[in-house]
């Protein structure tokens, strides 16, 4: 792995007009979301008062620019598989007795509830987290869908996968539900228009004029349907544990998540790391695309020249997206060095995060080859030592390289890797951009707890 994992974006339409397709716009708000996951994708839609579904392996362009659908109503999902193998079978939407889900995030502890519907005869057809969320609604509501309400799928969701990470959409043949988790892992924008009602994981994929527009909160969730919408009650307790990462690398540098202006938020924290750094050099070099922010603000703080000298492969799309033994040969072939920009240089190079630190040694020798004299590595986050089980598919500690080098110093990691020097902005600089009380910083502790005194 070079890079941190993610899972998936999420997307819902609903049109005020009965009449109005609203397939196109779904479409092409998923496309601006195909950054969070490229291994599947699909829609659902309601025809003729049927909830019907199309999925796709691969990327979105290639699948569904030239739908034959019409409906006023639909949800659509981009897959990385965090949960269950990648193949047609766990693409999104999950479809079960005229209900479709989609689903961003993951289920803690998930072969309790597996366990739990199969003794209730519940037969399972995916490997997917989706099927489990909808088929734990049929059996805790026992009704039939067009019965169920917010309030009641909003308790179930809060309270029975109150340790689960997720944004989540349900389609029925005349609404739509979404539902954020108890501790607001994930994000979820609704957004309300002249002619629709809009979720979107990233509101990057809507730049249009709205009525309202808003981030849903820890445990709310909202109902839409042809008279408008409802929003349910939420988490009023001080425990909200939004994925900082959310920030510093999924997102899309256009986007506002948990109400964060992501671009400017990546700027302070190259700033702040910057201030924290007694290093000099002749030019900062950003990785594209993840660090380019943070080293624009670490640039303007130092007054030292931003450099593009690390050309990023624009066909090569992000490498934590590959399996093994892909990942390596995408790692590669994305990265190369404009040679006159940095022969004879000591350089800075800023990303936002190591891993396992594949990219770094890939950077640092293609670097050192093209005649750089020194090389600084620089990250905008703390030292990644633990693992996540909220949604970031992070690897097993001891794969983690800041896990690895924990009670070392740092001039041990920057022998490994290769460089002259690295540093990690320090978790008290972060915490002044991240505060612990409603930003989750779990892979940076050792001995974690995500339980808050006030659950």
């Amino acid at each position: 792995m070079s890079k941190l994992k993610h899972e998936c974006g999420i997307v819902a339409y609903f049109s005020k007009n009965k009449d109005k397709n609203a397939v196109n716009e779904a479409i092409n708000a998923l496309i601006k979301l195909q950054h969070r996951g490229q291994d599947s994708c699909g829609v659902s839609y309601v025809e003729n008062d049927i909830v019907k579904k199309k999925i796709a392996l691969g990327l979105i362009r290639d699948n569904f620019l030239n739908l034959k659908i019409k409906s006023n109503i639909i949800i659509a999902h981009t897959r990385y598989a965090t949960c269950g193998k990648v193949d047609i079978t766990n693409a999104q939407p999950y479809l079960y007795n005229n209900v479709a889900l989609c689903f961003n995030g993951t289920i803690y502890n998930v072969l309790k509830y597996k366990k739990i519907l199969k003794e209730n005869n519940f037969i399972f057809e995916t490997d997917s987290d989706a099927e489990i969320i909808l088929k734990w609604l049929f059996l805790k509501l026992k009704k039939d869908p067009s019965k169920w309400s917010l309030e009641e799928m909003r308790y179930i969701l809060s309270n029975d996968f109150k340790m689960s990470a997720f944004s989540l959409l349900v389609l029925l043949k005349d609404k739509i539900f979404a539902f954020k988790d108890f501790f607001s892992f994930r994000p979820l924008i609704f957004i309300e228009t002249k002619d629709n009602y809009i979720l979107l994981s990233e509101d990057c994929a809507y730049f249009g004029d709205y009525i309202a527009k808003f981030e849903l909160k820890a445990a709310q969730g909202v109902e839409i349907n042809k008279n408008g919408y409802i929003l349910s009650d939420y988490n009023k307790t001080n425990c909200q544990k939004q994925c900082v990462f959310e920030v510093v690398y999924f997102a899309n540098k256009k986007s506002t998540v948990f109400d964060v202006d992501v671009k400017k938020t990546r700027i302070k924290l190259g700033r702040l790391l910057a201030k924290d750094d007694d290093i000099s050099a002749d030019i900062v070099i950003p990785v594209m695309n993840s660090g380019l922010w943070g080293a624009f603000g670490y640039s303007k703080e130092k007054n030292i020249e931003l450099s593009f000298a690390i050309k990023n492969n624009k066909n090569i799309l992000r490498t934590f997206i590959e399996k093994e033994p892909k990942r390596n040969i995408a790692l590669d072939e994305k990265y190369s060095i404009i040679k006159n920009k940095v022969e004879g240089k000591e350089v800075v190079v800023v990303d936002d995060s190591i891993v396992r630190g594949n990219t770094v040694k890939k950077i640092t020798s293609l670097l050192k080859e093209n005649g750089v004299k020194k090389v600084h590595f620089r990250l905008f986050s703390p030292s990644i030592i633990n693992c996540c089980f909220w949604g970031v598919d992070i690897p097993k500690k001891d794969e983690l390289l800041a896990y690895k080098f924990k009670s070392k110093d740092n001039k041990e990691m920057a022998k490994e890797l290769g460089v002259d020097s690295i540093k990690f902005i320090s978790r008290d600089l972060f915490c002044k951009v991240f505060n612990e009380n409603e930003w989750c910083h779990n892979c940076f502790i050792e001995h974690p707890t995500i339980i808050s005194p006030q659950v």
